[in-house]
């Protein structure tokens, strides 16, 4: 019985993409520092050729399926100040000339851009308390918790970086045991990458410390005015500004200049 020569031929070609198919090296994509970013951030996405290196390609990257860069010998591929244009599923492919070889296509990298990153400040378990209790206050970046480090402020009667702070990645301050001439309004900034990216100023959070327990106790009819009288004035013409965020590392002076 003779084969038909059609199906033999489709099948000689099925064999030999197959085999280009493997004999292809992988190409990988990666971003950093994450897939979901904020606006103004550096975006930076590599392509890597699995067991090859670097030497001798060159690279072409894809968005939503369109060439946008064809045939670089750069590698990575930054997008400095990211802003919505770029959102977006992208891939890259390399090409290798004193061979004629070329990797697959990578994988699909998906790129997410947010407005302004927004730091939160929350405190557990009270923010009254009394002499030699702890408080911790906890800072994490809304929508987000990739790649960030912390610094802390305390914002009464000016605007100081905490010295006894840790600036890191676990967002949490924790004052044990408090003191009395720790009582103040604290917030919180988080920033990542290189050049640094900068949250916003936390929203203010107020610890009010006293050495009594009678006092604490039986009288907050009395304490709570009392701190309302000193602090909320104050406040109430800072949190605007400090919402506004600023590029600069260095804290501001006093919170009419956090802005």
């Amino acid at each position: 019985m003779e084969l038909s020569p059609l199906p033999v031929v489709l099948l000689l070609i099925l064999l030999v993409q197959a085999g280009l198919a493997q004999g292809r090296p992988k190409a990988v994509v990666s971003v950093s520092p994450d897939n979901h970013v904020f606006r103004g951030e550096t975006v930076t996405l590599r392509c890597d050729i699995q067991g090859e290196g670097d030497t001798g390609w060159t690279y072409s990257w894809y968005k939503n399926n369109y060439s946008i860069y064809p045939n670089v010998t750069y590698n990575p591929y930054m997008i400095s100040s990211v802003t919505q244009y770029d959102r977006g599923t992208y891939t890259c492919r390399g090409y290798r000339g004193r061979d004629s070889q070329s990797s697959e296509i990578s994988n699909a990298v998906t790129l997410t851009v947010s407005e302004r990153a927004q730091a939160v400040l929350s405190v557990s378990p009270q923010s009254w308390l009394t002499e030699r209790d702890s408080v911790s206050l906890s800072c994490e970046v809304r929508d987000s918790s990739t790649g960030w480090i912390f610094s802390w402020y305390r914002a009464v009667p000016h605007v100081e970086v905490l010295s006894d702070s840790i600036r890191g990645a676990g967002g949490s301050y924790t004052l044990s045991p408090a003191a009395l001439h720790q009582t103040g309004v604290y917030m919180c900034r988080a920033e990542r990458g290189e050049p640094a990216y900068q949250t916003q100023y936390s929203n203010t959070q107020p610890l009010w410390i006293t050495g009594d327990h009678i006092l604490y106790h039986r009288m907050p009819i009395l304490v709570l005015p009392v701190m309302s009288i000193l602090f909320l004035p104050v406040l109430g013409r800072a949190v605007p500004s400090l919402k506004q965020g600023s590029p600069s590392t260095d804290a501001p002076r006093s919170l009419s200049e956090a802005s």
